[in-house]
């Protein structure tokens, strides 16, 4: 009884699990850029080698459990969204879904799709957060100052100010973006790796990607997931019923 009880309950979790990445997904709806999660689940196998220093694997008592659901990732989904137009000269999308721009954070070089851009009080292009937008000569540490006049990005980062050059984006290209992992507030880190510079990023200026999550689809997953989670419930109600009367009862008249 206690193999269906554990079984039940790693099911329990798992749909948990999985409700609260869609409530992320679902409350991201609007944010700029944004790119939808998705949970792996996999079988946890008592004689499963791929750990063997995890001796409550190897214990006589976890035998009894024939396998249990457990988290095995959590997914990325970097399809592109849709791009908006919003007319603001700072604003910037990327038509080419494997590159991000570069930004300057306190904990080192991050990237992101989010292209949501300002200037600051020293007019230099920043993020929302504030963070400085890398440019593509490493060499300037004070990062992208425009001066005022008529500015200009062209589709392969290039900024021009009344007709001049003054500076280009780094963007940067990543062959397969799920090796990139996940910080918050839109920003990624390529961990062991620095991307290459992209020949092709594709810079759509007035525009902004739009959030890949599809609400409808969410929303059919969400009920699934609740429906899921309540029979899981009614399982281990069930299992906790039958143990108490097997003790209270059964147990009483032997």
């Amino acid at each position: 009884m206690l193999n269906g009880l554990y079984v039940a309950t790693s099911g329990l979790l798992a749909q948990s699990r999985r409700m609260e990445v869609i409530s992320n997904n679902l409350a991201n709806i609007n944010t700029t850029s944004f790119k939808r999660d998705e949970t792996i689940f996999s079988n946890y196998l008592y004689d499963d080698k791929r750990v063997p220093q995890d001796f409550i694997r190897s214990t006589e008592y976890n035998k009894t459990i024939n396998k249990t659901v457990k988290l095995d990732s959590l997914y990325t989904d970097f399809s592109p969204g849709n791009l908006r137009q919003t007319g603001n000269r700072f604003d910037l999308a990327l038509e080419n879904k494997n590159v991000f721009f570069a930004v300057d954070t306190p904990y080192g070089i991050r990237f992101t799709r989010d292209g949501h851009f300002t200037l600051d009080q020293n007019r230099r292009l920043v993020t929302q957060d504030g963070y400085p937008v890398l440019s593509r000569n490493f060499e300037n540490t004070n990062g992208i100052i425009i001066p005022d006049g008529d500015v200009t990005i062209t589709p392969n980062g290039e900024i021009v100010v009344n007709g001049a050059v003054i500076e280009q984006l780094f963007l940067a290209e990543v062959e397969n973006p799920s090796t990139l992992q996940k910080m918050g507030r839109n920003l990624y880190a390529a961990i062991g790796f620095m991307p290459e510079e992209s020949e092709n990023p594709g810079v759509r200026q007035g525009f902004l990607e739009e959030s890949n999550v599809n609400p409808i689809k969410e929303m059919v997953t969400m009920i699934e997931t609740m429906r899921g989670f309540e029979t899981y419930q009614k399982v281990v109600q069930t299992i906790d019923e039958i143990n108490s009367k097997t003790s209270n009862d059964i147990g009483r008249l032997a």
